[in-house]
This record gives structure tokens, C-alpha cells and sequence, in this order.
């Protein structure tokens, strides 16, 4: 038997002359719930509404000729409405055997479109960016581009999945059908269709709903994560229980380590030279060759002073309930939360003892957590290995990276993010947004002071944990860079003093 009925969240308001259906979701900009508003519904709408709130309607129910809802001129009215609830992710559906419900779709979000069985012979395949999920009533199946959930609740059904993960036919699919569920064997492929959790093959064995993301490359992670972050409809009655809240005063704006010392910074340089900025914007690139002179603690100072330093604290959305404090640095982060921090690998620099540090950015100071052991010469020589690989690098062999003088890591607190973003689900992306502006700004500063600067694409969060003792739930590294003083061959004059 196929049912259909209101999935959680949805509720039904009916007055005498309106109904309003108040659905689950919203927008990200938009808390407050869709609705959709009914003019003058007929008794018989109204029977179906309460029917679909309530216990459900099955197919046969609705569908019939000799039941009560058909027997009216109203019957092709109620079938177009329940079409309207479908596409509008609104309804629950159902098909049961024997033993009970057997699988279920779930919707997520709208649009939904409905699809039936294809014509003729066919084959159908789960995506290849599925998740499967169990939960305590049966296995959950997903898709980032899908627009409802499957739930499989009858362990009968669960080979089926063995079935789908190649292309299947419509006689293999039937013969993992159990005998009570044949009857509904197109049912149940057009729920699958219909949910996006699987598709129909092409020649080469990939499915239609696939196709224009497998063309493209993307993988599961990459989609799932950009499918998360950038989706405009939420649904906001999935999980009805509110999020846990994050204790903001573990997370202040400022950030203080404990720390063995402190190595106080030379006073930023304010000279002005004549490098403009679109100079500096037209000559800034990336450079992996060094000097054999090393940088000093004086360009250091200025590299981390324009590129980092608090400029103020100030208080975000002050008069609000989620008023927060938030922090004013020369570089852009989103809603000024400055979750990220700078550690130092400090391998060579004049006036600076090697080691690992922390830069204190309210303070324009670094502290010393601990001596460049063997997790920090591991990060350097992973950095170096890396840009050998960049296709730039003509001037550097694989194998002959040299180390920085000066590793940067760029390490995000969460907790700062989720403490106002977790509901959204956007912290991590937001936080990599952040971990952009930066790179660029370490870019910009580091040409203007006449540096040699290189952002890494990777880098290890388990090196970095190893080296600064921290857990990386609570402070996880998300970014990498380089600086030294340049190769002669670069043109630039060594430990140049120019600042913009």
C-alpha cells in the first residue's frame, strides 16, 4: 500500500473562509517559515487536509471512484492539490508490505518533482555521492543533490542497496523485491527516482542526476560540503531540538596562550617609500627561492603588524541578544569574529631565538610555546616538498625545497565561529573564507616589505597539533605560508623596509 501524509513540521491552520499550511522551511536570510494559503477550500479539501495531518491517505483511498472523496466534481480539484503538497516537499510517503512500512520518502526541501518509470528497458543505479546512514528505525539514504531522504525500514529491503550500487534492471530489481512488495515494484523505483538517491544509467553506466557533477569532477566531500554552505532553503523543523548553546565566554575575542616567554617585537616601521599599492598589486606573486641572508625581527614585526594586528574590540549587534565581541584587524573576516590565529615556525631570523610562537595581536608580541622540534621541522619540510610540485616553481627541482625562514600557520578557534554560527551550519565555511583574505593580505604585505611569500595548499593538522599541544576540535590548523628573503635573482633589495 502507498500513503501519503504531512511530513514533520508542516501544520495546518483552518479558518472559515482560508487555510493556511504553515511548511517547514525558511530561508538562511529569512527565519520565519513559508506558508501557503488556501482561498475558500471545499468541504472535501478540507476532509483531505485533516486526513493528511492526521492518519494519512492511501492511494486507493484517494484514488478510487467509490469513495466518498471522488464521488464529488470536486475529486480532479483534490488530486491537483495533493500534486501541489508532493512538489512542494510537503508530503510523507509510504509503501508498506506485510510486515509494515517497508521504505519511505522523506522530503528535505522543495522543489520535488515527482518521476515515474521509465518506458521500456532500463537500468537504475544509486549515486555515487550516496550516504548511507543507519538509524534506530532502518538506513537513511541521502544525497547532497537530492531533495528528500529515503528510509529504508524493512531489513527485506536492505539488499536492494547491493542491487543499486550497480546498474540494475527492472527483472533483477524485482527478484531482491520481497513476494508481498511486487505488486509495488514501480512504486518503489519511482520513490527512488523521485527522491534523487538514484537515477536512471546511461551506455557508460553513469546516472542522469550524476552526470553534470561527475562531468565536472567534483567529489562527494567537496559537494556535500558546498551543497551544505551554499543552500538558500533550510529546513528548520528537522531536528526540533535547539542547539546546544556555546558558552561564549570560552571563546573571547582575544585570544591568550600559555606561553614559556615572551619575545618582544621591534616597533612597526611607519616609513614611507614609493611603492604605491598597485604596484605593490601588480608585482605581488609567489617566490620559493631564498636568500642566504635570513629576515630580521624588524621586517617580521611589520610582515605580522599590517597584516594581523588588533586595531580595536568592538561590540557586534549591540542591543541583541547574540551581541558578541568582535575584533578590528587590517585584514576582512566575516561578522569580525577573528577566529584565526598565527603560529610561527620561526626556523631562521636575526633578533628571534628559533622556535615555535605564538603572535599576540593585541599585544604585537610573540610567545614562545616551545623550542622548533622535530613536528615544526616536519611542517617546514612539508612545505618545501609542496611547492616543488607548484608548476611556477621552474627555478626549484622536487626534492631541493629549500625551508622557509619563516613557516606561518594559520590555525581557526571553532568554537568562536559555532558560537554564532552553528545554527546555520556555515562556521567551517566561513572560517575558509577568512583563511583567503588572509592569504591574501600575507601576500600583499610581504611584497610591499620586499619578502619572498608562498601560500601552501596543504598542510598536516596532526603536525600541528603535535606541536602546540592543543586538541584540534578546539584550534585546528586550516592554512600555511611562507616567507623569506628572496633570491638575489628576484630583483628585490633584501630586507627592504617598504610599507604601504
Amino acid at each position: 500500500m502507498l500513503s501519503y501524509r504531512f511530513r514533520e513540521g508542516v501544520h495546518v491552520d483552518s479558518g472559515e473562509n482560508a487555510v493556511v499550511i504553515t511548511t517547514p522551511y525558511a530561508t538562511r536570510l529569512n527565519s520565519i517559515r513559508q506558508s501557503l494559503k488556501i482561498e475558500d477550500p471545499s468541504d472535501w479539501l478540507k476532509i483531505l487536509l485533516h486526513d493528511l495531518s492526521a492518519r494519512g491517505v492511501n492511494r486507493a483511498q484517494v484514488f478510487s471512484n467509490n469513495d466518498p472523496l471522488s464521488a464529488v466534481a470536486v475529486h480532479q480539484e483534490l488530486l491537483d492539490k495533493l500534486e501541489t503538497f508532493y512538489a512542494r516537499g510537503l508530503l510523507f510517503v509510504e509503501i508498506s508490505g506485510l510486515k509494515g512500512a517497508a521504505i519511505c520518502l522523506d522530503p528535505v526541501k522543495p522543489p520535488l518533482q515527482r518521476k515515474t518509470v521509465p518506458v521500456g528497458d532500463y537500468r537504475i543505479k544509486l549515486s555515487k555521492f550516496v550516504r548511507v546512514q543507519p538509524r534506530v528505525d532502518g538506513l537513511q539514504i541521502t544525497t547532497p543533490l537530492a531533495t528528500a531522504m529515503v528510509l529504508l525500514k524493512d531489513q527485506r529491503l536492505f539488499p536492494i542497496l547491493v542491487q543499486l550500487v550497480s546498474a540494475c534492471d527492472q527483472t533483477s530489481f524485482q527478484e531482491a523485491l520481497p513476494v508481498d512488495l511486487l505488486e509495488h515494484d514501480e512504486d518503489v523505483v519511482s520513490l527512488l527516482l523521485s527522491s534523487g538517491v538514484a537515477g536512471v544509467c546511461d551506455g557508460d553506466g553513469v546516472v542522469d542526476i550524476d552526470k553534470d557533477a561527475v562531468d565536472a569532477g567534483w567529489t562527494p566531500e567537496d559537494l556535500a560540503f558546498h551543497c551544505h554552505t551554499r543552500e538558500q532553503m533550510i529546513d528548520v523543523c528537522r531536528d526540533p531540538s535547539p542547539p546546544k548553546p556555546v558558552d561564549k565566554q570560552q571563546f573571547p575575542a582575544k585570544h591568550q596562550r600559555i606561553i614559556l616567554s615572551t619575545a618582544a617585537l621591534p616597533e612597526p616601521s611607519h616609513n614611507h617609500h614609493n611603492l604605491s599599492f598597485f604596484q605593490v598589486v601588480r608585482e605581488r606573486k609567489t617566490i620559493r627561492a631564498y636568500h642566504e641572508q635570513p629576515v630580521n625581527a624588524g621586517i617580521l614585526s611589520d610582515f605580522l603588524w599590517y597584516s594581523m594586528h588588533i586595531r580595536q574590540e568592538i561590540i557586534c549587534d549591540p542591543g541583541l541578544s547574540r551581541a558578541y565581541s568582535g575584533l578590528l584587524r587590517p585584514v576582512a573576516s566575516a561578522g569580525a569574529l577573528h577566529s584565526i590565529e598565527l603560529y610561527l615556525c620561526i626556523n631562521r631570523c636575526i633578533g628571534l631565538q628559533p622556535g615555535f610562537y605564538h603572535y599576540d595581536s593585541s599585544n604585537h608580541s610573540l610567545g614562545k610555546l616551545s623550542d622548533l622540534g622535530e613536528p615544526c621541522l616536519q611542517m617546514m619540510d612539508l612545505a618545501a616538498a609542496s611547492t616543488c610540485r607548484a608548476p611556477q616553481a621552474t627555478s626549484v627541482s622536487p626534492g631541493q625545497g629549500q625551508r622557509p625562514d619563516v613557516l606561518v600557520v594559520m590555525a581557526a578557534r571553532y568554537g568562536r565561529n559555532a558560537s554564532l554560527h552553528q545554527p546555520t551550519g556555515l562556521s567551517y565555511a566561513l572560517i575558509l573564507k577568512d583563511v583567503g583574505s588572509i592569504y591574501q593580505q600575507l601576500y600583499l604585505v610581504a611584497t610591499a616589505l620586499g619578502l619572498a611569500p608562498c601560500g601552501l595548499s596543504f598542510g598536516s593538522s596532526e603536525l600541528f597539533e603535535q606541536a602546540s599541544g592543543l586538541s584540534g576540535r578546539l584550534e585546528c590548523s586550516v592554512g600555511e605560508f611562507m616567507i623569506g628573503n628572496p633570491a638575489s635573482t628576484h630583483g628585490f633589495e633584501s630586507g627592504s623596509a617598504v610599507v604601504v
